[in-house]
């Protein structure tokens, strides 16, 4: 029995070590002063509701904050003799490195400074032309949020609404070439996706990750809202 067991156990853990693993993302950055030279050890660390989590700089002024659940952050950057940068809006993906520009920190003559900056995230990825994402709040406000079909097909160029209304395809493909997937399950469209209910949609047109196996038509990855994501909006709303 518990040899059986055993190796049971086992695969479990490792399935959902795996799981975590690929179900939160990181953020990457340098700080500096304002000649260009690295900071070491200045605090970095992010806010949300619920908590906050830190690290340092290396000697070369660059930071890692991981692990972190998907969802929006404000970073604050502080260096004993500097100002406070903060950058809000900060994005992150899971599976996914989000990366801030160079922070220049500035002499702060001991006044209470904070300087402030709203993070502009890029909607294709330089380091994956094949890959476009969009985020609830760059949607929320979209005439098409309850047809995430048609929602879909107007932010990203190049996908067209297929005639049955229910699916997508890209550049040419058939509809049914297309593969779509909700928190990394697959499904066989997007009809019964709430647009209320997502966090983010990656449209991958190339270059698809392993994952996603043999697809020619391009893959639409949908994550939906976690609870953390619910208590923000609700922070937010007050």
């Amino acid at each position: 029995m518990g040899r059986k067991t055993l190796p049971q156990l086992i695969a479990a853990l490792l399935m959902t070590l795996t799981a975590n693993a690929q179900s939160t993302g990181e953020i990457r950055g340098t700080v500096s002063d304002p000649d260009g030279n690295p900071l070491y050890l200045a605090n970095v660390h992010v806010e949300r509701p619920g908590g906050t989590q830190g690290t340092s700089t290396d000697m070369d002024g660059h930071f890692v904050l991981k692990p972190l659940e998907p969802g929006t952050y404000t970073v604050r950057i502080s260096f004993v003799g500097y100002t406070t940068a903060e950058v809000r809006d900060v994005y992150v993906l899971a599976d996914k490195i989000t990366r801030l520009k160079e922070q220049r920190l500035t002499m702060n003559n001991d006044l209470p400074i904070i300087d402030i900056s709203t993070y502009a995230r890029p909607q294709i990825e330089p380091e994956e032309p094949g890959k476009m994402s969009l985020l609830a709040s760059e949607f929320k406000n979209d005439p098409n949020l309850k047809d995430p079909v048609r929602m879909i097909a107007k932010s990203f160029a190049g996908v067209t609404p297929a005639p049955n209304g229910d699916g997508l395809y890209f550049r040419g493909s058939r509809s049914d070439n297309m593969a779509y997937y909700v928190d990394g399950v697959k499904m066989g469209g997007l009809s019964g996706v709430p647009s209320s209910a997502i966090r983010s949609i990656t449209v991958y047109t190339g270059g698809l990750p392993a994952r996603y196996g043999d697809v020619t038509g391009g893959v639409i990855a949908i994550e939906t809202k976690s609870y953390l994501d619910v208590i923000q909006e609700r922070h937010s709303m007050h």
